[in-house]
């Protein structure tokens, strides 16, 4: 199996840290005010936990083999089936993308996206600087962002992927 790094991009780790930092802010607001336990303590967990979800799938590398790309996360894992999927380098990928449902840049850009260019995509980025877009036999186009995408192509095209232009 091949393991592919996908690290985080300076505007994504400031994000991240920026977006904790106000999470912080935020609950020792809230748990310092005379706000009734009825509302401090709830909105502190919802805080705490949409931070420790935003953190638990975001993707960690990219492993191929057996025809596939596992996508593994901080917690759990994607497949995607590359055997007849068509797969290309695209340095435009992440330019115009508007999240649906995700994840916008906080740990990473994750989830469903549109853009005019590519349609309605999966992403699974760390950052969207190496932009590489699959189209499965079936299901949706996915977009990540290996550090060496040259690389990662090469390898998909010796798992059953077929280079397009």
């Amino acid at each position: 199996m091949k393991t592919f790094a996908t690290t985080m991009s300076n505007a994504v780790r400031w994000i991240g840290i920026s977006t904790v930092m106000i999470v912080l802010a935020a609950i020792a607001i809230v748990m310092s005010r005379d706000a009734p336990a009825t509302l401090g303590v709830p909105l502190a967990g919802i805080l705490t936990l949409a931070l420790a979800l935003a953190y638990a799938i975001s993707p960690l590398r990219y492993e191929m083999g057996g025809g596939r790309l596992v996508i593994r996360r901080q917690v759990g894992r994607s497949t995607v089936e590359l055997r007849g999927a068509i797969i290309r380098e695209d340095k435009e990928a992440f330019k115009g993308l508007v999240r649906v449902f995700g994840n916008g840049g906080f740990f990473a850009f994750d989830g469903l996206f549109y853009s005019r260019h590519l349609g309605m995509v999966k992403v699974a980025s760390r950052h969207r600087d190496h932009g590489v877009v699959i189209q499965p036999p079936s299901g949706r186009k996915v977009v990540v962002s290996p550090d060496d995408p040259r690389a990662f192509v090469a390898a998909a095209v010796a798992e059953g992927a077929v280079l397009s232009n």
